[in-house]
């Protein structure tokens, strides 16, 4: 009875084990594959942020690949929040002539979670302009409501705002009570038109007005007055 018991204890034991390695292999596997492609999310969105109003590139897909791979191990850690948005890292800066671009990643909680953007500014030494936005995470917000956010002609509404319109904060049409701005009106008094093209949805366009606030702000703190470089 003994033998027998401890028998089916070894075997146990054993099935348990293989189990366990063979978990522990497709999760590692399965990590590796999800990072991988969020690396690679990122290195397309960066792609399209810094392209021209015509569509042609500013900076080589190369040296966009590279500088994302060679700051990889700093991905994903906040380094500044003002209690209403968060930049998380790392701050990317490339060089075109005279104009520099930041590339900066922000989240904000928008109706279900975080809403998290990615966004370029161009600095000309002077002034700092909102150039253009990729909303990358929006899982939690409603579909046909917040969900919305993703499409091209909502995100369009962000962009491009002149530093004029990001010095008194960017707010959504309906906080600024601009609804009857058009678009581009809207723009540069520092509003994102939005109210047409996402009917019933303030939350979640309102926490990327916030994100790109709180990336504005980090990034006239720390790059623009004497800051890190």
């Amino acid at each position: 009875m003994k033998k027998e018991t401890l028998k089916i204890s070894l075997t146990l034991m054993i099935y348990t084990l293989i189990a366990g390695i063979a978990l522990a292999l497709v999760y590692q596997f399965t990590e590796n594959r999800i990072a991988e492609a969020e690396l690679e999310n990122v290195i397309k969105s960066m792609e399209f942020l810094l392209t021209d109003e015509s569509g042609n590139q500013i900076v080589d897909p190369k040296e966009i690949k590279n500088t994302v791979i060679s700051k990889r191990s700093e991905m994903g850690n906040e380094i500044y929040n003002d209690g209403i948005g968060t930049v998380i890292s790392p701050v990317y800066e490339f060089q075109n002539g005279d104009v520099k671009y930041y590339i900066l990643t922000g989240s904000a909680v928008g109706y279900g979670g975080k809403v998290i953007t990615i966004a370029a500014f161009k600095y000309n030494g002077s002034e700092v302009s909102l150039h253009k936005i990729k909303v990358i995470e929006y899982s939690q917000e409603t579909p046909g409501l917040g969900a919305k956010i993703a499409e091209e002609k909502v995100q369009e509404r962000f962009f491009p705002i002149p530093e004029e319109g990001l010095k008194n904060g960017l707010k959504v049409d309906k906080d600024a009570g601009k609804q009857n701005l058009d678009p581009d009106s809207a723009k540069q008094s520092g509003v994102a038109k939005v109210s047409d093209v996402m009917t019933g949805a303030t939350i979640t366009p309102r926490a990327v007005a916030n994100s790109l606030n709180t990336m504005y702000k980090y990034l006239r703190e720390k790059y623009m007055q004497g800051g890190e470089k």
